[in-house]
Order: structure tokens, then sequence, then C-alpha cells
């Protein structure tokens, strides 16, 4: 059964929503796809990029499948073969492997049907497309490609009657979504319920590969559904935005002030953290040569998520081979949780004085109590200080003298000097409170 040109129409404007959606599909019917898709490509070209996505995301929406397999090279990250001659880019693309795999997906297994001869140029997108998955998906976590994979689902709920159908055959094959008999028969009950023939005959076939649990889990299922509401009732409003904006803004506000004592970390510390990482700083010695650099900028594109941007402060800092302040404190963070004593050390006392993280007494302890159990020294010595002197902020600790003087004792036992002068004042103090 053949998908009516008018319910892809109503696909689209219940996808795309409003005047402007409509406006869409008026354009598409009157020009061919590759003067859509070369709409966006010529935007590309010229450096609009956001100008080129919202073209191209518009008409893959009302099924051009060319659009659908060049938003999926975009948020890849990959080169467009047809876009040599681009000139410097207004804005940049974030690579977005969630999104690369939907619109992948959509374009491997777009549905010609409708159309009574694809061109070569449609064919091939889709063989291109179908062969960019494995690649696409072998870089992706798990919970990234469940992501995907749920936003290929809702946008054929989000159709008609025949796309129900569709991905309840992608459910039963694994094909673009994990297999699922459960919901591939679901998918079959509301196809067939809205006059799908194919779905009918589909539904009796799988009906006698499933046990009768499954198949009311189905049916239960299917009794529940709803389509899901288009973009604009379940996106962010505008005052949701903004509000996040201001939220953010006072963080990094706040995070400025916090983070500025960050520089004052000596480099050594800094080598002796990335080569507790195995990221190969070389000789440590307190100098930021090419070795230091060249392991900076491992940890700093190690940090970036795989679906996520750099800043463009994180750019400038790759750039450059310099720790950002934020990437600083994640960087003994990481080397702390990877048993760096002295990455410990500095990472809890970040915790005491509040330096990229909010002052917690118990946290700071954790670290530094964690670092004193190798020995650590130093690490002694600030717990010592700490149970001395007590913390501010979050989880406070109360003054302690019997583990101040354990501590500042080990500290001097294992050669600390510092800590005979702070031993020596708690003893002197603790004498005269007593008198």
């Amino acid at each position: 059964m053949k998908r009516h040109p008018i319910m892809l129409a109503g696909k689209a404007r219940r996808l795309m929503g409003g005047m402007a959606a409509a406006s869409v599909l008026a354009i598409a019917a009157m020009s061919p796809a590759h003067a859509t898709y070369d709409a966006g490509l010529e935007a590309y070209k010229n450096g609009q990029y956001s100008q080129a996505l919202d073209t191209w995301r518009r008409f893959a929406v009302a099924g051009d499948i060319r659009s659908k397999k060049i938003l999926g090279d975009v948020y890849s990250g990959k080169p467009l073969e047809s876009a040599d001659s681009a000139t410097a880019p207004l804005e940049a693309i974030p690579v977005d492997n969630v999104q690369s795999l939907m619109w992948y997906t959509l374009a491997a297994y777009h549905d010609f049907s409708a159309y009574q001869q694809p061109t070569a140029q449609e064919v091939n997108a889709q063989i291109l497309a179908e062969q960019r998955l494995t690649e696409i998906r072998f870089r992706m976590s798990s919970g990234d490609v469940n992501k995907a994979e749920g936003l290929v689902a809702q946008t054929f709920e989000a159709g008609s009657a025949y796309d129900l159908y569709r991905l309840g055959d992608m459910y039963q094959k694994g094909a673009g979504v994990a297999k699922n008999n459960a919901k591939a028969l679901k998918m079959y009950t509301l196809a067939k319920e809205r006059g799908v023939g194919e779905a009918s005959a589909a539904y009796e076939v799988l009906e006698r590969l499933m046990n009768p649990k499954e198949i009311k889990t189905a049916l239960e299922k299917a009794a529940e559904w709803q389509p899901p509401l288009p973009p604009e009732h379940t996106g962010k409003t505008r005052q949701q935005e903004e509000l996040e904006r201001l939220k953010k803004e006072l963080e990094e506000i706040r995070m400025a002030d916090a983070l500025e004592a960050v520089s004052d970390i000596d480099v050594e510390l800094i080598q002796r953290a990335l080569n507790a990482l195995g990221l190969r700083a070389g000789t440590v010695d307190n100098k930021l040569g090419p070795s230091s650099r060249a392991a900076i900028r491992r940890f700093q594109y190690s940090t970036v998520a795989r679906d996520n941007s750099m800043s463009e402060d994180e750019k400038q800092a790759v750039v450059t081979g310099v720790l950002t302040p934020r990437q600083t404190v994640e960087l003994f963070a990481d080397a702390a949780k990877a048993n760096h004593p002295m990455s410990q050390y500095v990472y809890g006392i970040m915790f005491v004085r509040g330096i990229g993280v909010e002052q917690d007494g118990q946290l700071a302890a954790k670290w530094l109590d964690s670092a004193a159990e190798q020995n650590l020294a130093i690490a002694h010595y600030a717990l010592g200080v700490v149970y001395r002197d007590g913390t501010t902020g979050l989880n406070e600790i109360t003054p302690d003298e019997r583990k101040s003087a354990y501590h500042l004792a080990r500290a001097s036992a294992l050669g600390y000097k510092p800590a005979n002068d702070a031993l020596r004042r708690l003893s002197f103090e603790y004498t005269r409170d007593v008198q």
C-alpha cells in the first residue's frame, strides 16, 4: 500500500507546524527536489550555516532524502565534497552524533513508494546514508545510540498510518532501531486500526512468534499510545530559554571569581597530573614546553563529550595548548580519581578554598585523606590545618585538636618541616586553653 501524497503533507505540517511549514511545503511542491537541496548547499557555501541547516531540515521533514542525508553529514563533522569552495563560515556547526545518526537512519530507511521514479541522486543518497550508519554508531555510546533511535521512532510516530507500519517493520527486523517484537506488534496494531493493509498481514505473522504475555503487553501499550506532540508544544518557551541563559550567565560569573586562584597552580603539578593520566607530558620540569602542551591538547580533546562542541574559549585554549581554569579543575579531578596522590591533594585543597568548585569540607577531607593514606606528607599537613581551623561552606568540618595533632605529627614524621612549627603552636595553644 503506497502512501498518498496528502499523508506526506500532513506529516510535514504536524512536525513543523504553523504557516512557516505550509510555506515550505508550497515551495517544495513547485520546485524539483534538487532545487530545495541546492538552496541549502548555496547557503552553506556562503558560510551561512544556520540558514543551510534550517533549509535542509525543513525539506528533510517534507520528504527530501538528499536533505536528510546531508544533515547526517554535517552533524557528523564530515566535509561536504560539493562545498569545496565554501567561504569562511559565519557560524560553526557543532558535531552532534545523535542528530547525525537520526538523519542518516531516516535517509537510509527513506520510503520511495510515494514517488513514481526516484532520481539516481536520491537513490545514491540512500546508499551512502546506509553505508555511514555503522561508522557513526561505532563512535557513539550506547546511551547516545538509544537517544538517536528514540528520535527516529518519534519521527515515524508523528507521521501517517503508513509510517506507523514502517516503524513496526523496523522494530521487527531491528533495522534502524533496536529489534523489539513487542514494539513492532504495537505499531502494527496502531497501523491496522488506521486502515493499513500491510500492517494486518504483518501483525498475523508476528503474533504467531510471540507468547501471550508479550502480545498482551503490546496491545496494552497500543491502547495507551498517543501521537507525539509537535515541536512547538514540546520545546522550551522563550521565557524558559531566557531563564536558562541568565542562570548560565550568573553561574559563569560566580565560577570566574572562584577560578581566579587556579592560575596560581604550578605547571609542575599539572605535568604530574597529565602523566598520571597517561597523557605523556614528558619530564616534570615546571616548564610549559612542547611535550606538556601536546599532553594538554590530548586531555582537552578527551574531555569534550562526543555529542557536544567546544566553546570558543576552549577552542582557543586547544590552539595554544593552555588549560582553561575549568579544564584545570577537570584535570585534577580526573587524576585524583585515578588515585594520583598529589592530584588528590590539589583537588582536596580546591574544595577547602572553593577554587573552581563549591567549598565542601567533607569532600575536601575525603580527597586529602586519600592522598594522606599514600603517605603524602603535605596532605597530612593540610588535614592537620583543616581539623585545626575547621572549614566553611557545605558540609562544614568542626575543629578537632586530636585529629589535627595526629595529621601534623604524621606530616612531621614524613619530613614536612612546616608541620613541626604547626604542631608546636597547636600544643602551645592547647596548653594555654587548658590553663
